[in-house]
């Protein structure tokens, strides 16, 4: 803030009435864990580039038929899924199975049952490995971010139940 305050004063005043948690990263309580959201003026222009010369009430209605028909095509997929017994999607099952072999690999050091918390050390791989990550199983989360950027259990939140 100090820096856009040297830069420009009007610039300062203005963000400074606005909550920071509403446009900083660094504010936000952790829900967007270091991922920002892309310019999606880019993404509409991208999506409709062919649509550019056509009148307004003809990109209105493709913008609503390409939603509705998005919306379709992932509700029939998700009871398809649900009908097959399959509670996760085929992108969480996948990143489940791989950091499921991941955990193989790693070996819990420390557990605290009362806080529910435990350290896990990652095994020795070409160069990489030995890290040691904190699992705090009640939070649903690990020193990783894994766990709380896809809101899957991370390798080694899964080492720390399978111990």
């Amino acid at each position: 803030m100090e820096e856009i305050k040297s830069q420009n004063i009007a610039a300062f005043e203005f963000l400074d009435k606005i909550n920071k948690e509403k446009w900083t990263a660094s504010h936000d309580g952790g829900w967007r864990t270091g991922i920002l959201t892309t310019n999606m003026s880019e993404c509409i222009n991208g999506v409709f580039k062919g649509a550019r010369r056509l009148p307004l009430t003809a990109i209105v209605e493709i913008t609503l038929v390409r939603t509705v028909n998005y919306f379709v095509t992932r509700e029939r997929r998700s009871h398809a899924m649900v009908a097959n017994g399959q509670l996760w999607t085929d992108f969480a099952y996948k990143m489940f199975n791989q950091w499921h072999q991941k955990s193989i690999d790693h070996t819990v050091t420390k557990y605290n049952h009362r806080q529910q918390s435990a350290s896990v050390v990652t095994k020795r791989q070409s160069g990489f490995g030995l890290n040691t990550h904190v699992v705090k199983i009640t939070n649903r989360e690990c020193s990783c971010g894994k766990w709380t950027q896809f809101g899957i259990p991370c390798s080694h939140a899964q080492k720390v139940c399978a111990a």
